[in-house]
């Protein structure tokens, strides 16, 4: 089973509306938005982190950076920094590298989400591949994902 095939049979069994949208290969955040017609401010980045006490996944809008000395202080971690691929390398079973879905907690990762992203009345996101997202109701994703909301959107 693919892992969009399985988030969305989860997606099923939590009862949420949900869209899958195939789109060309495309690899950044910003390419996946243009190529499936969604709003940067309404694409979900997802960024891999690392500190004293694992990995952590920060969810935050395409057109942002994630600010990691914010990300540090609210985790009160002065370790925290980008993950390499190496550090989350057979976290993420099934999806290809730097498409995983937002839900972490699905894969046992905490998910931190960008306030910005939440005002937003839909999230879209990678669906493991390079080739689909999902997109879902923001309140759905909060919900499912029990992600801590913060702001750690940098350069707008």
């Amino acid at each position: 089973m693919t892992v969009v095939a399985r988030v969305r049979d989860w997606l099923d069994q939590q009862k949420v509306k949900y869209e899958v949208r195939p789109h060309m290969e495309a690899y950044t955040a910003q390419e996946v938005a243009a190529a499936t017609h969604i709003p940067g401010r309404a694409f979900a980045k997802v960024v891999m982190l690392k500190g004293q006490h694992g990995l952590a996944m920060a969810v935050l809008p395409a057109k942002c950076r994630v600010d990691i000395g914010r990300i540090a202080m609210f985790l009160r971690d002065s370790t925290m920094t980008l993950a390499k691929e190496a550090d989350f390398e057979g976290t993420f079973k099934g999806c290809e590298t730097g498409a995983m879905p937002a839900f972490g907690n699905l894969y046992g990762v905490p998910v931190y989400l960008d306030q910005d992203l939440i005002a937003e009345d839909t999230v879209a996101f990678p669906a493991g591949s390079h080739h689909e997202v999902i997109r879902i109701a923001s309140k759905d994703f909060l919900r499912l994902t029990g992600a801590q909301v913060e702001e750690f959107c940098e350069g707008e």
